[in-house]
């Protein structure tokens, strides 16, 4: 087995896609807590898919960076790519929402209203993760607990730039190969500490943070780095992440998982490749950050009474719809014109022969 030798030519956009997908389906069972979706939860992994999205950034971000001709220019690509689409959607949910508390007007408006909206428009999400009086009768009052990963990822990006630093100083195998080990300890004391004193949450919280995130993030980075000796060496990559994958299940840890995820990554995104998704447009980001207060209001509206399968069906077309209206109104818009992104349906066009 053999990696497609153009780096340009990979499914990592469709791979993305799945990623979100595979977020959405697990939330699906844990919000509604119907029995029939809840073999979702069962099988839909949702630390497998976001620290698979960790690992493409990685590899794409510092791409990116590597391609930048400056870190102005870098960092405006950044939030170009991730701002507007993060600010519509806490803003219209600032917007919206409140007309469906049973308080509206009345304090509907006050201190907690602002803390919301200031907190979540600069990624703080965990500072204020409601709306006064919204979605009070859900099980679960949040009006958007998937964007928690956005503040990872907005560090990831600042981080970028003294990675590459470092490595030009130090050498790319030592400087990331500190900072990947650094992670993993992090990630394994923090992991230990909350296996032996489970009754303080604190321990998992810090051990889902930005240390042990990180990472996922080298792994993607290091992926980009010896692509071109990885390159021919796929089926053995695939056998040692296939190795990780049953000794992490056996041992029922994460120890492993930064090695079978990367391999995964590494493997489908890079083996056969299966076309140009990005001429269809990018709707993983869309679907991610959308997703759950669609399934919040949903819930609110008591529409779980449906049978479960209609219920599912609806969300997914609720959640497609919205990620495309996302992607064409605002995401698209604020790209630059150099953007593969935009570039991709004029180039698909092109290759068949159809006049621009």
């Amino acid at each position: 087995m053999t990696l497609t030798a153009d780096l340009n030519e990979n499914n990592l956009d469709l791979l993305r896609l799945i990623f979100a997908g595979i977020v959405v389906l697990f939330h699906t069972s844990a919000l509604t807590g119907l029995p029939a979706l809840a073999v979702l939860g069962e099988y839909c992994n949702p630390h497998f898919a976001v620290r698979g999205f960790f690992v493409i950034s990685g590899l794409l971000i510092y791409r990116s960076y590597e391609r930048s001709s400056s870190v102005r220019s870098y960092l405006e690509k950044r939030a170009r790519r991730i701002y507007p689409a993060y600010f519509t959607i806490v803003a219209v949910a600032a917007v919206v929402l409140p007309f469906l508390s049973p308080d509206f007007p009345f304090r509907t408006y006050g201190v907690a209203f602002w803390k919301y909206l200031g907190a979540n428009l600069v990624f703080l999400n965990f500072l204020a993760p409601n709306l006064p009086g919204v979605f009070s009768a859900n099980p679960e009052r949040a009006v958007n607990g998937a964007l928690w990963t956005l503040k990872i990822e907005v560090v990831f990006y600042l981080c970028v730039p003294v990675i590459f630093a470092l490595c030009r100083r130090f050498g790319a195998r030592t400087t990331i190969g500190a900072i990947f080990g650094l992670s993993c300890l992090w990630k394994y004391i923090f992991w230990r500490l909350s296996v032996l004193d489970p009754a303080r949450s604190i321990w998992y919280k810090l051990d889902v943070q930005i240390p042990s995130q990180m990472a996922y993030f080298c792994a993607g980075i290091l992926l980009l780095i010896y692509m071109a000796k990885v390159r021919d060496h796929a089926l053995f990559v695939s056998v040692i992440a296939a190795g990780a994958f049953v000794l992490d299940h056996l041992w029922r840890t994460e120890a492993l998982d930064v090695v079978f995820i990367a391999g995964f990554v590494l493997v489908c995104g890079f083996g056969r490749y299966l076309g140009n998704f990005a001429k269809y447009g990018d709707f993983s980001y869309g679907v991610y950050i959308v997703h759950w207060p669609i399934l919040q209001c949903m819930i609110l509206f008591k529409l779980t009474s449906l049978n479960p399968y209609m219920f599912l069906s609806l969300d997914l077309v609720f959640v497609f719809v919205a990620s495309f209206l996302m992607w064409h109104l605002v995401e698209k818009r604020f790209l630059q014109v150099s953007s593969h992104y935009r570039r991709a349906p004029v180039e698909a066009r092109n290759a068949v022969g159809v006049p621009v």
